[in-house]
């Protein structure tokens, strides 16, 4: 008796997926609708790549730094792979002499921003503000700008293709009571660079893009 090979069953995708991205500038965002891709730090990779294999879709909300809205949101297109040295073109450390270490420089709190310091690694090309201790109020404004001055890091990994769906603004006090289950329940506004979003959470903000309320 001929018993025929049963063929394991396929893994089930998940329809959609969603994260929130960050930028330092604005400028660069608009770069990113020209060339139709992106650049995300080294630690995003993995689980950007991990979401792209387990998802029919997997959307990127964006936003600048310090700029109090989403710019849009674009859908990944392909994994993140490449040439890393062409992404990046990172200085060697014979291009670096011993007096080119990072310097820190203490910046002072304001009404706006907690007090912190800017890590200036010219040499390396990069430089970023980070906060010092801020309170747990997540509703706190200090703590709202902190997380987002937060994302300044710059680590960039490798481009990666993606399609621009909406570039329409979205303010961040249009997502109020939109609450995060996948970080500590936070409210949205309230990201790192990287952080992914409960699905459900996701398409709602995603539909404020079009103006469909929640």
């Amino acid at each position: 008796m001929v018993v025929s090979a049963i063929a394991p069953p396929k893994a089930t995708r998940i329809p959609e997926s969603f994260f929130i991205l960050k930028s330092l500038t604005s400028q660069d965002l608009d770069a990113s609708v020209r060339r139709g891709q992106w650049t995300t730090q080294e630690h995003n990779e993995a689980g950007l790549n991990a979401a792209f294999e387990r998802a029919e879709n997997v959307y990127l909300v964006f936003s600048a730094n310090k700029s109090g809205e989403y710019f849009g949101y674009a859908r990944m297109l392909a994994p993140i792979s490449g040439d890393l040295g062409a992404a990046t073109s990172p200085v060697t450390s014979s291009d670096v002499s011993p007096d080119d270490g990072p310097r820190s420089i203490p910046t002072p709190a304001t009404a706006t921003a907690p007090s912190g310091r800017i890590i200036d690694d010219s040499a390396r090309g990069t430089i970023f503000w980070e906060a010092d201790d801020v309170a747990e109020d997540e509703d706190s404004p200090l703590k709202e700008q902190a997380t987002n001055d937060l994302s300044a890091e710059q680590e960039l990994g490798r481009p990666f293709r993606i399609e621009w769906i909406s570039t329409g603004r979205l303010p961040f006090f249009r997502t109020r009571g939109l609450r995060n289950a996948w970080n500590a329940n936070r409210e949205v506004k309230i990201a790192r660079d990287g952080t992914e979003l409960e699905p459900v959470v996701g398409r709602k903000l995603m539909l404020l893009f079009h103006g469909v309320g929640f």
